[in-house]
This record gives C-alpha cells, sequence and structure tokens, in this order.
C-alpha cells in the first residue's frame, strides 16, 4: 500500500523538507552521471558495519553521508514520497531546526540498529529510509487519527496514520525475520521508527493564541 497523501494541516513552510529532497536528488543525479562515479561513491560513503569497530571516525562520517545515496530511481522515488507526505507536518511541529538535527540522529539510529544485527558486515548500506522512518514514527504519534490516502489495489483508501503506519511498522519486524538475504536493511527501518516514536511526546501540541474580540459601544 503507497501513499497518495495526507490531510495533517502544516502551518509553516517545510523549508527543511524540501531542502533534503533537493539534496538527495542532486545527489542521485551525481551518483548517476556515469557507471564509475556510482561505484565509487558507495564504496566511499556508504555505511558499512564493519568500519565502525575498525575506524569509528570513518564509520560514523559514513553515517551521514549513506543518508544521501540511493541504489536506482525506485529507491529515491520511495523514499521522496514518503519524506513529502510526512516530513512538513513533523517539520511544522518540531520547528525547522530541531527537524533538520532529529532527522540526522533518525538516519544515525537507523544506521546504530543495522550495525548491532550484523557488526562484521562488509555490504555498504545506503539510502534515507532510516531517518525518513523516525519521520514516520513521530508522524505516528503526533498525528496518529490523521487521515492518510493510500493506494490500494485500483483503489484508493483513507487509514488513520496510526494504522496505516503501525502496519507499515510490523510489516518490517516480519520482514526482518526472513532467513535469506534480500538487500532491505529492515532493522535501519525499525531502529529509525522507533526512535521518532520515542522523540515525538516531546513535541506535543503548542496551544495556538486566540484574540478575543470584545465588541463594544462608545459615546
Amino acid at each position: 500500500m503507497f501513499p497518495a497523501g495526507d490531510e495533517a494541516e502544516s502551518h509553516t513552510h517545510p523549508i527543511v523538507t524540501y531542502m533534503l529532497i533537493g539534496i538527495n536528488v542532486g545527489v542521485f543525479f551525481l551518483e548517476y552521471s556515469d557507471p564509475w562515479t556510482y561505484e565509487l561513491m558507495i564504496l566511499r560513503y556508504g555505511f558499512i558495519p564493519r568500519l565502525l569497530t575498525i575506524n569509528p571516525l570513518d564509520g560514523f562520517l559514513r553515517m551521514l553521508t549513506s543518508m544521501f545515496l540511493h541504489a536506482d530511481i525506485m529507491h529515491i522515488f520511495g523514499n521522496m514520497v514518503f519524506l513529502y507526505i510526512f516530513g512538513d507536518n513533523v517539520e511544522d511541529r518540531m520547528g525547522h531546526v530541531k527537524f533538520l538535527i532529529f532527522y540526522i540522529i533518525f538516519g544515525i539510529v537507523a544506521s546504530l540498529a543495522h550495525f548491532m544485527i550484523d557488526p562484521t558486515s562488509k555490504i555498504p548500506a545506503i539510502g534515507a529510509s532510516g531517518a525518513i522512518s523516525g519521520v514516520m514514527g513521530a508522524y505516528m504519534v503526533m498525528f496518529p487519527f490523521s487521515r492518510v490516502r493510500v493506494f490500494y489495489r485500483f483503489f484508493m483508501v483513507r487509514l488513520p496514520a496510526v494504522v496505516y503506519l503501525g502496519f507499515w511498522f510490523l510489516l518490517q519486524l516480519l520482514e526482518s525475520m526472513l532467513p535469506d538475504y534480500t538487500g532491505i536493511a529492515y532493522w535501519a527501518h525499525i531502529g529509525g521508527f522507533l526512535a521518532g516514536v520515542v522523540v515525538a511526546p516531546f513535541f506535543r501540541k503548542k496551544r495556538r493564541r486566540q484574540t478575543i474580540v470584545q465588541y463594544y459601544y462608545y459615546y
């Protein structure tokens, strides 16, 4: 079930969300400028769990750079759609600067979760989905009953965010138990999502000031 949009209101312009989408798309075009560039960028900037124990500084920096690399057009398209749909409202609730900080933190937590599952892996991990999973986890807590429009076969249905995103998370848990290599870092999704769930309660809905208008006659 692929999301097509949501119905939660946003009161600010999501400049950080758009900035992140722009950077990811720009890096993607740079990756695919030629085959050699793609291979070199994956090897040089992808997150390799084993490096975190051998060279912690390099491993940490790769946690950051790997968030902006994608494998193919469908990979980046799916990630950017999810970020576009859920990012604006979470950014609105957190504020621009804090949203950017926590987006990066979600990505780091996602990489650490991936590392803990297989710390000796030499396979590069790339993609923004770990950080975006954190945004999705935060959205589920902040806007649990906001309707998400979802494509289901030939129909579009409206589901509460807690239902749609809860089902998505459950699916990640189930697929993480698959015995064979799938090429998808499910535990990065799980770790990022849980980080978002933990952080979200600290950003309770702010009460907006209401102007009290008094009507009166004067002489």
